[in-house]
């Protein structure tokens, strides 16, 4: 463990704008959700009313458990539990991953092993980070739950709940990380576990196999039960399995070498047979393309199965209020938060438009691009390669998840995979920023752009309930797109001025790119 310090001080430098985010957002957020609650269910019949709908449809069941009790407390837990906990798991993956098996792919953990560093000192300082970072955000929920009128008690149970499903998925990224030589394919088994994980506690409350729910990080979460019994000697349960997958995950390290992994490579072809620049850019993008089309495919159904009982649910008078603020005078409760989870899932696209548009500054900094730039193939045509998957990856997407959603919903298949196709234009306006940042700023590109993207949601957000107007609101692509679904239409030249923006920032980065040094990672 020499070096053990050192190591967990690298990291919080370099984390130091993601962790303080993640953390502030993630304790913030409970305290937001009581307090809707407590505002949109004023008395315990209006609870009670919720809980009997929620507990009769299979979609609540399966994506987020049994409510426990109907108090604000139990509700929030409930709303809260199983998402929080994948989103705060998912978050963990990518982290123990990125200090672990990234730093190994790129070589710099060989640069830091030729120093005064213990073998076991960065996979333990990748865990005391991580670990470390999910309790502090659990802790931090618990004054804004107290501030709401919850117990302390049950509300130091909840946060605690949320921070042991953390350290799970840490505990099996640390495992995944052992396996293989590719950050990727570690990546990839880490979330597939946790899929799997995630998909045992759904089927034990909704199949009412209740037992398979011990099986799963996931479902220890729900049986703490906090505001509900409070059941904390469940915890241990969590805290015996980081401790049994973490040391498994040291005693693997220790069996391979650097920079290699327990599960063998495949050896590739003796000679290549792929066809050029675009051929190989749609190899690096294959896999990616295919996960996110299945996961969006699996998500819009999810939507779609869970809206339709929204207007039975969600009948309050808050509710349909909120409701003829976004979707305007007469919209249903049902027809508005539909589109508005859409709205947002959209958005998620441009995520992952994101990941495409800046793949090629990662094979940039990671040297790849210097080689294959030395054979006779010039920069805009491999700049291209990669753009292909940015601009048609995300209208492959939006079909996947518009179609999915509305064949669950209603069976409008083409009507509500046409209202999210009508989004793409201001996908693409997201990926123009990112291209013109990798040909002006090639080391920021990536940090800047998702904070663009950050910025936008943030912005869509206050002015989807109308809380912000004029100038703020044109700071957006997604605001200028018609919610075809509500009946708000709006003239064809918005999107064509979008996508001719978004055409202008791509050019004038891959001008800036012919032109500049290529830029590695340091």
């Amino acid at each position: 463990m020499t070096g053990l310090g050192a190591l967990i001080r690298l990291i919080l430098r370099r984390d130091r704008v993601l962790l303080p985010v993640w953390i502030l957002i993630s304790a913030v957020l409970p305290a937001t959700i009581a307090a809707s609650t407590a505002r949109l269910y004023t008395d315990q019949a209006a609870r009670d009313a919720f809980t009997h709908a929620s507990m009769n449809s299979p979609a609540q069941l399966a994506t987020r458990g049994v409510i426990y009790d109907a108090s604000v407390g139990g509700l929030t837990a409930w709303t809260l539990g199983s998402s929080g906990a994948l989103i705060g798991g998912l978050i963990s993956i990518l982290l123990v991953i990125r200090h672990t098996r990234v730093e190994e792919e790129t070589g710099r953990r060989e640069l830091l092993s030729s120093g005064v560093v213990g073998r076991h000192a960065p996979l333990a300082a990748a865990l005391v980070v991580v670990l470390a970072a999910n309790l502090l955000l659990g802790l931090l929920s618990v004054p804004g739950l107290v501030a709401n009128g919850l117990p302390a008690g049950s509300s130091l149970l909840f946060g605690l709940s949320s921070a042991a499903a953390g350290w799970c998925l840490a505990a099996v990224a640390a495992v995944a990380a052992q396996l293989t030589a590719g950050s990727g394919t570690a990546r990839g088994i880490a979330f597939a576990t946790g899929g799997v994980l995630f998909a045992i506690r759904s089927a034990a409350d909704s199949g009412g196999v209740g037992w398979l729910a011990w099986l799963s990080p996931f479902g220890w979460v729900r049986l703490t039960r906090p505001y509900a019994g409070d059941h904390w000697w469940v915890l241990a349960v969590a805290v015996v399995f980081v401790a049994v997958a973490g040391a498994a995950a040291f005693a693997l390290s220790a069996r391979r070498d650097l920079a290699g992994g327990l599960l063998p490579t495949r050896a590739g072809p003796a000679e290549g047979s792929l066809g050029g620049a675009f051929a190989l850019a749609g190899r690096l993008h294959r896999g990616t393309l295919i996960g996110f089309t299945i996961g969006f495919a699996a998500v819009g159904g999810m939507i779609g199965f869970s809206a339709r009982g929204l207007d039975t649910q969600l009948d309050t008078r808050a509710l349909r209020q909120l409701a003829e603020t976004i979707g305007g005078p007469g919209a249903g409760v049902a027809d508005v938060f539909f589109t508005f989870i859409l709205y947002v899932m959209c958005q998620l696209v441009a995520g992952a438009a994101l990941v495409s548009a800046l793949r090629a500054r990662t094979e940039e900094a990671a040297g790849r691009a210097d080689l294959l730039l030395s054979t006779p193939v010039g920069r805009l045509h491999w700049a291209l390669g990669h753009l292909f998957y940015a601009v048609f990856g995300p209208a492959l997407l939006l079909a996947v998840l518009g179609g999915m959603a509305g064949l669950a919903y209603d069976g409008g298949l083409l009507r509500v995979a046409g209202a999210t196709l009508a989004y793409l234009p201001a996908v693409w306006t997201v990926v123009g920023v990112a291209v013109l940042l990798f040909g002006v700023l090639p080391r920021l590109a990536a940090a800047v752009s998702w904070s663009v993207l950050g910025l936008i949601l943030a912005v869509d957000l206050v002015a989807e309930f109308k809380l912000a107007g004029g100038f703020v609101l044109e700071l957006s692509p997604f605001v200028h797109v018609p919610a075809l679904l509500l009946g708000r239409g709006a003239p064809a030249a918005a999107l064509l001025w979008l996508t001719a923006l978004a055409a202008a920032l791509a050019a004038a980065g891959l001008v800036v790119l012919r032109r500049r040094d290529l830029a590695p990672s340091s």
